[in-house]
């Protein structure tokens, strides 16, 4: 299934100095340039009518069918949920997400099938500070056979100018990088989490990922208060009029930082020429998108009282008895949706490495207000479609893992809280795959989209025969006969044996 590209806030994509080959990618689609005389190397694009055998011969795939696609074999017949739209393309929620404890195995036969060694392969994080990443952490030390090495900041941004330190680690790379969400399965929410080393049960649930809902936190309320200062209604000639507050009008009594589209909520000309002028407010006539808007909506029922909830707009009755309604108004809070208004900070506002996770999430701001999906969760996407199309830039501009086998592979972690009653209990972490990028010593290269990827992951077994056993070695660092430590005084030149106590 190929995702389809949005116009808002869309990255049409990168342009990839590949050596012997000039490509054009994004995430959706790579295309293949011309290609010197001479060259070797090979770009490919595998999509999920193309059989594994095709893109990794004598690796990962050699079965004479194409794999069982589980997206497609959902129990019962039931039909697959739609993919959500996001600025970088569709993202599948449904029959794609898997246990990270399932995640792992697969994904290291999936290295091995196409040519890693046991023993050899270095594997590298992209995941947010958070202790509930621990579990993960432990899943891959004890599948790939060593502690990953971190390309991640706070929030799940990339530390992309590690690559060479990483690449002197090993013979093998593969780098799993997962923005994370919590997720509260007793409520069905998502953006908390349960902190059982908080003794408080009433701040024991609590933000997850704090980094995205403390960044959120600001242009959520001033969403929250614009609604506040806005109202409609519709006038007895059928006429769809909007009041806005004075402080949305008016620059320097800004205190929200948003900006209305009034070329598309007014209609032409509206804003030279208001019909009404109020003591803290303005009336005007709403464009006809508004207005079809407006009308497809107007017939659910409200839980709001006359004149609005919290409105600095004053909800007076005009002079036929016909009361103005917020948008605050849970049945009109959508009428204000992303075409409607953008906030006045820009990315070119936030220079610098430190600002990059809320650089990144600024352009899309309306976009995560608006989405019927949790905002925590929905600012987790864009940060893992948007660092997922930077990472793989940065591994094919760098001289670091060339002629090298190396992966890149990202996802969301989703955080599953544990019950308050079961202190030793495990996170559920749940790992939703979006895409991979595969770079082989023979310097063929490949972006695996999700489906795709999905279906790669699914064809693994689940079993791990090189895995460690973790308790076994915790075990032989206690009763294994240690070696001596010794200190070397460069002055007397002398060896002295440092004593364990």
């Amino acid at each position: 299934m190929a995702r389809q590209r949005h116009g808002h806030g869309l990255v049409s994509g990168v342009v990839l100095g590949l050596v012997g080959a000039t490509c054009i990618m994004s995430l959706g689609t790579l295309f293949v340039g011309p290609r010197p005389t001479g060259s070797s190397s090979k770009v490919m694009r595998h999509n999920v009518g193309t059989h594994p055998s095709q893109m990794f011969p004598g690796g990962a795939a050699t079965a004479t069918a194409p794999p069982p696609t589980p997206m497609n074999n959902a129990a019962g017949g039931k039909p697959r949920m739609p993919p959500i739209p996001m600025p970088f393309g569709d993202v599948s929620v449904d029959m794609t997400m898997m246990r990270f404890s399932h995640f792992v195995p697969r994904l290291y036969n999936f290295c091995r099938g196409l040519g890693m060694t046991k023993g050899r392969i270095m594997p590298s994080i992209g995941f947010c500070a958070d202790e509930n990443q621990g579990f993960p952490i432990i899943t891959i030390t004890k599948h790939f056979g060593a502690y990953p090495f971190t390309h991640g900041y706070i929030g799940g941004i990339m530390a992309l100018d590690r690559h060479g330190p990483h690449s002197h680690h090993g013979d093998d790379f593969v780098i799993i990088h997962a923005p994370h969400v919590g997720y509260d399965p007793d409520t069905e929410k998502y953006g908390i989490y349960r902190r059982r080393q908080m003794a408080d049960p009433h701040h024991s649930m609590s933000t997850c990922c704090g980094k995205v809902a403390g960044t959120l936190a600001p242009y959520v309320d001033a969403y929250e208060k614009a609604l506040g200062r806005i109202s409609v209604r519709e006038a007895k000639d059928g006429v769809v009029l909007l009041n806005i507050g004075n402080s949305l009008l008016n620059a320097e009594e800004d205190d929200l930082g948003i900006a209305l589209n009034f070329d598309r909520l007014l209609e032409p000309d509206a804003l030279e020429n208001p019909l009404l002028l109020q003591s803290t407010s303005v009336v005007y006539i709403a464009s006809q998108e508004f207005t079809d808007l407006y009308r497809s909506i107007k017939t659910q029922p409200s839980h709001a009282s006359p004149g609005g909830q919290g409105s600095q707009v004053l909800g007076d009755l005009d002079a036929s008895g016909v009361a103005w309604r917020s948008l605050k108004d849970p049945s009109f809070k959508q009428l204000l949706n992303q075409d409607f208004f953008s906030f006045k900070k820009t990315a070119d506002d936030l220079p610098g490495e430190a600002n990059r996770f809320e650089r990144t999430l600024v352009p899309h701001m309306p976009f995560i207000l608006t989405h019927p999906a949790a905002p925590e969760f929905t600012a987790a996407l864009i940060i893992m479609q948007a660092e997922f199309d930077r990472g793989v830039h940065s591994i094919v501009t760098s001289d670091a893992y060339k002629n090298r086998n190396c992966m890149l592979i990202s996802g969301l972690n989703i955080d599953v809280a544990p019950p308050g009653n079961d202190l030793e209990a495990f996170p559920q972490t749940m790992f939703l795959p979006w895409a991979a990028y595969v770079q082989l010593e023979d310097g063929s290269q490949r972006v695996i989209e999700q489906d795709a990827l999905v279906s790669l992951l699914h064809k693994q077994p689940l079993e791990n025969k090189d895995a460690l056993d973790v308790e076994r070695g915790f075990a032989a660092l206690s009763t294994h006969q240690m070696k001596r430590i010794v200190f070397h005084n460069t002055r007397d030149d002398k060896m002295d044996e440092v004593r364990v106590v």
